[in-house]
């Protein structure tokens, strides 16, 4: 009788979760944003995944392509939310209200962006990379979870094979794959424990050949679609000039010295339109806040504004061909970064301490002077939480598990986001859903550990 009434909610479920993102997706159709036509357009600077399924789209469904991705995507986060959620349901024997709220919380950060955060429209039904893949990191997140607790062979094939479609499609990615490579690396030792070895460096090459074999198959496939699309077998450009802003930022004019002679007529001119605009780290005001804020509005008129096409110009005179010149700009790219970052690592290090502490803050909540103090109240309340529960259960169990992976991928992914650029909502929000259904969980198991319900 119960397996019944899961299956009439866990359908009722999936009939609202489906009508919910397919009316977005029609209501508000596929919405155009800044980044939309460099993937649109096939630019080299995208990895080959989402230009690679847009142009699928535009050659089977023709005109109306764009809305069919979005329709595609809107699907594909339906059931990423509705499997997750009744993963959960399943895994800690919850209730249908719990369930539902779990559900909720999915819908809500969703509805975060389409009405408060001012973007206008959901990211499933956004022509972005964050339209694939949040849900699939999300699905990502449940089978890694699943091996975890269970040392499921076939979760960590899934999740692996989740992570290279996600680092295909987006360099921020990386962070997946960082995730799964630890989660890897725990579960080895743990086997060769459970055999009365201890082998860290067998467990350390394993997930690292996990690790290397993704990357490098990625790699490959990167390089075979620059060949079909461009003609020359060469993976996608520009990834470096994340960490060149980062370098520009904490610059100053006399650091110029540091670079051959015939790029710091370049360099200068770069540094002085940022200089004189107030752009730069040593523009900012006092304070923690100040500094995030201040990194976090400039940081795209650096480099989108004026180092990128100051740099695209300067690499216009060694070729006309298109990919030619990405090769030389991510030529010069690297030489600038080779030759400053040595002098800028100290405060580029500051900047990266600001940055990580702003990424913790907008994993859960939004950066202002009243919503700080409630992050670092729910950080706090979260791990005091899963403290006390550990020592009421007297072990590691499934709960305790769920919120040390929670834990280990913000911490991942807001280390890895923070390195190159500045931590805004959008490359934060795909751990902010799981910060809160893990902490509902904690709490539920809480309550019935102190009330004696879970006996």
């Amino acid at each position: 009788m119960r397996n019944q009434k899961d299956k009439v909610y866990s359908g009722i479920l999936a009939i609202l979760l489906f009508t919910f993102y397919l009316f977005f997706a029609f209501y508000d159709g596929a919405v155009i944003c800044v980044d939309s036509p460099t993937y649109i357009e096939m630019s080299i600077s995208r990895e080959f995944l989402y230009p690679t399924l847009l142009a699928v789209f535009r050659t089977v469904f023709g005109e109306q392509y764009l809305l069919g991705i979005a329709v595609v995507q809107s699907l594909l986060t339906a059931y990423v939310t509705w499997n997750v959620t009744m993963y959960f349901k399943r895994q800690f024997l919850l209730n249908n209200i719990l369930t539902s709220l779990i559900a909720f919380i999915f819908v809500a950060v969703s509805l975060l962006n389409r009405f408060i955060a001012g973007r206008g429209s959901m990211y499933s039904n956004s022509i972005l990379t964050e339209g694939i893949t949040i849900p699939l990191f999300l699905l990502f997140f449940r089978y890694l979870y699943e091996y975890l607790v269970v040392e499921k062979k076939s979760s960590l094939v899934i999740a692996s094979v989740i992570t290279g479609i996600m680092i295909a499609t987006r360099k921020q990615m990386y962070a997946a794959l960082a995730l799964l490579m630890l989660v890897a690396f725990f579960v080895f030792i743990k086997k060769y424990a459970s055999l009365g070895k201890r082998k860290w460096l067998s467990a350390l090459f394993r997930a690292g050949m996990l690790g290397i074999g993704l990357i490098l198959a990625v790699m490959l496939l990167d390089h075979t679609y620059n060949y079909i699309v461009r003609g020359k077998f060469v993976g996608h450009s520009s990834d470096s000039r994340f960490v060149l802003t980062m370098v520009m930022y904490t610059a100053e004019a006399e650091y110029a010295e540091k670079l051959p002679d015939e790029l710091q007529p370049l360099f200068l001119d770069i540094y002085g339109k940022c200089d004189e605009k107030g752009y730069l780290m040593h523009s900012a005001g006092d304070g923690w806040y100040n500094n995030v804020v201040h990194f976090g509005d400039y940081y795209d008129l650096i480099q989108i504004n004026t180092m990128q096409p100051a740099i695209v110009d300067y690499a216009e005179g060694f070729s006309k061909n298109a990919t030619e010149q990405a090769l030389v700009t991510d030529e010069i790219t690297n030489t600038m970064i080779s030759s400053l970052l040595p002098e800028t690592a100290p405060r580029i290090l500051k900047v990266l301490f600001n940055n990580f502490l702003s990424g913790l803050i907008t994993t859960v909540a939004q950066r202002n002077h009243i919503l700080i103090w409630y992050s670092i109240a729910a950080y706090l309340g979260y791990l005091g939480m899963m403290l006390y529960y550990r020592k009421l259960v007297g072990k590691n169990d499934i709960v305790v598990s769920l919120c040390i992976l929670t834990l280990c991928s913000i911490v991942i992914n807001v280390g890895l986001v923070s390195a190159v650029i500045f931590c805004q909502t959008r490359y934060t929000i795909y751990n902010m859903p799981l910060f809160y259904i893990s902490g509902i969980i904690l709490l539920w198991s809480l309550y019935k550990k102190n009330t004696g319900k879970d006996n």
